[in-house]
């Protein structure tokens, strides 16, 4: 059985007898090109055996490539390029739209004239654009949530900007951001975000941008999606130790009661902010003003964020979070169930 998520639904088909012969005679000798030795792109750190997914290559790549018009050694040396610039951008699988981009891009490179391998996935990188290199640089790949507007790029280039300033680059540390980003996700009826951001938080891309940022477990993250509601638990007690506080604390460690707390609040505001002053009086009297603000400018770009899948159902989940829930039961069912507003 073949899963495929969507960010608004989980869609579910029984996998055909087999690719069309013609198809699969194209992914076999393009399969032959892939390499299974260390590769280097300028300053790319060598990966092994991890390019794009076979499963995008046969439904989307195969036949840009089979279509070119070259004959069966160059169409080797277009499924080398096609490797070698997915093991470039990250050690798991590129979103299906980054693959026919880079697919696209070394084909043209290729009419051209150019045949090196390593010159046409060098080309076909420089190709994706000034943000979409950075995007990689900073969470590993790319996510379809920046490749979501073609239509109106410039957008996707001030939504970049605000993830900048109000989620990658503040000064909260990066695993409060990240799992405060997954916890609120629980409330979007689109199940896109949280399941991006919940594959960041274990390993698949970098949380909040770090690369430093430690790796929480699978475990980690099931407790924190099993975390109730503020509205489902007693708020009188979180409201009075917060309160009692005579100075600024510092941001919690994961899983602590502190973080317990904060996130509790930030959820009464995220969710209901007109409704919410004690919450907002607790919040300011345990972090300050000024660590205040920059809470709510996290929680306005996680609000945007939402927003924006839920006007872009097309957004699909990406191949390396569809692996990870497709190999943890338990974490999927939690991943796709629906939001709990109360």
């Amino acid at each position: 059985m073949d899963f495929r998520f969507r960010g608004r639904a989980v869609m579910q088909r029984t996998s055909p007898l087999g690719p069309r012969r013609r198809v699969a005679q194209d992914m076999f000798r393009l399969q032959d090109s892939v390499e299974t030795e260390p590769m280097w792109y300028g300053q790319v750190t060598p990966i092994w055996g991890l390019g794009c997914s076979w499963e995008g290559l046969v439904s989307t790549i195969v036949p840009i490539f089979r279509d070119s018009a070259f004959d069966d050694e160059m169409t080797q040396i277009l499924g080398k390029a096609y490797d070698i610039a997915c093991r470039s951008l990250h050690r798991k699988a590129q979103p299906p739209v980054v693959q026919e981009v880079l697919a696209k891009k070394i084909v043209e490179a290729a009419q051209r004239g150019e045949r090196d391998p390593d010159r046409l996935a060098g080309i076909a990188l420089a190709m994706l654009g000034p943000l979409h290199r950075e995007v990689s640089q900073r969470f590993g790949l790319i996510p379809n949530f920046f490749m979501s507007t073609p239509d109106a790029p410039e957008i996707v280039e001030k939504l970049w900007d605000f993830a900048k300033s109000a989620y990658l680059d503040s000064p909260i540390p990066a695993l409060f951001k990240e799992r405060l980003f997954v916890f609120l996700s629980k409330f979007c009826q689109v199940r896109y975000c949280i399941v991006r951001h919940c594959g960041f938080l274990v390993g698949y891309g970098y949380a909040s941008g770090d690369v430093a940022a430690a790796r929480q477990t699978i475990e980690q993250a099931i407790e924190l999606l099993k975390a109730p509601p503020p509205w489902r638990r007693p708020l009188e007690p979180i409201y009075e130790r917060l309160e009692a506080f005579r100075t600024v604390i510092d941001w919690p460690d994961p899983e602590s009661d502190a973080e317990d707390w904060l996130f509790a609040m930030s959820a009464l505001i995220f969710v209901e902010p007109t409704k919410s002053e004690r919450a907002l009086h607790a919040l300011r009297q345990a972090l300050g003003a000024k660590r205040l603000e920059f809470l709510f400018a996290l929680l306005a770009f996680i609000r945007t964020a939402h927003y924006w899948t839920m006007v872009h159902p097309e957004l699909e989940i990406e191949d390396d979070v569809r692996n990870l829930m497709a190999s943890n039961k338990e974490l999927a069912s939690l991943l796709l169930q629906d939001s709990d507003l109360g």
